[in-house]
């Protein structure tokens, strides 16, 4: 089941990237998102940036997308591991455990804490997954001065 459902999502990846793949249109800059014209900014040239130019709606939109992306994850690891649930109630129980152990918190705190993240300009340059995990940490309460820090020290270093 869990691999006809992947498959089904496959081919239909592919089906929309073909044509746009054969378009052969170069990337977009990131300026070119809606919301960054709205704000009047002529070009944006960092994550920060960009996520401040997003509206709330495009912000909970790359929410949806990452939670999308760990019930993938969690219903392959549930139904594509060596010990197979016995059970409906087992398969539920086993994902959820997976998914909570990723995306512990509500969107709505998740997305407040990276905006107050990237509302730091020295954030600027962190990528949107790396600062996920961040807002993780922020709203469990962790420490993550040193750990940003350091982070943001390393992306200066490769040039991002």
């Amino acid at each position: 089941m869990a691999r006809k459902a992947l498959l089904i999502v496959l081919a239909l990846i592919l089906a929309f990237a073909a044509p746009a793949m054969a378009q052969k249109k170069s990337a977009a800059p990131l300026a070119a998102a809606p919301s960054a014209a709205a704000k009047g900014s002529a070009e944006v040239t960092n994550f920060g940036q960009r996520w401040t130019a997003m509206t709330d709606k495009e912000r909970d939109l790359f929410l949806e997308g990452i939670a999308t992306a760990f019930r993938i994850l969690c219903m392959n690891v549930v139904l594509g591991g060596e010990t197979k649930p016995q059970n409906a109630q087992d398969a539920d129980k086993r994902f959820k455990e997976c998914f909570l152990a990723q995306y512990p918190y509500q969107s709505s705190l998740i997305k407040q804490a990276m905006n107050t993240l990237y509302q730091d300009k020295a954030n600027n340059i962190v990528p949107y997954d790396l600062m996920f995990g961040m807002a993780l940490l922020k709203v469990k309460g962790d420490p993550i001065e040193d750990n940003l820090a350091k982070l943001r020290q390393d992306l200066s270093r490769r040039g991002q």
